[in-house]
This record gives structure tokens, sequence and C-alpha cells, in this order.
């Protein structure tokens, strides 16, 4: 692999995806994508890996790529062998904020909701954005608690009513008695 990039700050790079397996023998993986534009991905230009915590950050080199049942089959430049594919697991892929298109106004990028308030629909303090999960039917918000320390609050995106970048706050109206789980 190429030698380590730095970006001026995290938010900068903005994960489209990550390596969720070697596939096959001959260092192609596979890609679980974050996003329905898999074009970002396939096109190859300034991808970049990071690693699964954080602390690394490399040009990603696609060679080829196309899209399979299960995600994107992707050969990435020197993986050669299913070893180092598969040493690769975990890590993201993604792009620098400054190669991403511009979100439109009623969208947004995941990274934008890190770390913002969730309140409910009544106000009620639920904590902030820490990590999403994907799960068959979409996407879940993991929400830590602002009044528990350790404790997470698992939130199905079908919930969220309003996001405000510009006051940092997202606000869910989940149904009685799925917040006391």
């Amino acid at each position: 692999m190429p030698s380590e990039l730095y970006l001026k700050d995290a938010a900068d790079f903005i994960a489209l995806g990550h390596i969720a397996r070697a596939h096959g023998v001959q260092g192609a993986v596979l890609i679980a994508p974050y996003t329905d534009n898999i074009g970002l991905i396939l096109a190859g230009q300034g991808l970049l890996l990071a690693s699964p915590g954080g602390g690394s950050l490399r040009p990603a080199g696609l060679l080829t790529g196309r899209a399979a049942a299960q995600g994107l089959i992707v050969k990435l430049q020197n993986v050669t062998t299913r070893e180092a594919a598969a040493a690769l697991r975990g890590w993201r892929i993604g792009l620098s904020r400054a190669d991403l298109p511009p979100a439109e106004a009623d969208e947004y990028y995941l990274a934008d909701l890190l770390g913002l308030e969730v309140l409910t629909a009544e106000g009620e303090d639920l904590g902030v954005v820490a990590q999403f999960m994907e799960a068959g039917a979409g996407l879940i918000l993991v929400v830590a608690s602002a009044e528990r320390p350790g404790r997470e609050r698992l939130i199905p995106d079908a919930f969220v009513v309003r996001v405000d970048l510009a006051e940092r706050r997202l606000i869910v109206d989940p149904p009685a008695g799925l917040l006391d789980l």
C-alpha cells in the first residue's frame, strides 16, 4: 500500500462502505456499501481506505469493481492474495468530503449525523448519535445516552422526523415502549 495520508480533520473522510470479507483467492474484497450511489465507489477516483480504529488512511487504488448481490466486489492495487484481502476486513472505504458531490437541500451524508443531539418530539434528550448499524429493514442509529454513560439506545431511522444540521439536532418520534428496551 502507498504511504499514509492525513486529512486536516476526521470529518474530511466520508465512509461510503466497509470491507466485509475477502472474495476469492486472488485478492478481491467484498464491500458492504453505505450508499445507494455505488458509482462513487466503482468510479475509483480519489478513494481512500481508513483502518478500523481510524488511525490510518491510505489511497485505495481501485483496479476493477462490479456490483454483486451481497455488495460490491472490487480488486485493489497491491492486494494480490486472499490473505492480504482478509487483512483489510473492517477497513472503511470512502472519499474526502471535497471529492463528494454536494448533498441536496433535503439530503445529508450519514457522517453529518454523528454527534448530533437526539431529542424526542416531546423534547426529551436521548443523547447523541454515536454510530450506525445496518439492519435488514434499514439503518439503525446508535444513540449514546446523555444521562447514563455506557448506555446506548437503538433507534431505527424510520422514526427520524427531522434533521437540523444547523442546530446539530435530530428529532425522533418512536412508538411507545421502544425507548424502554
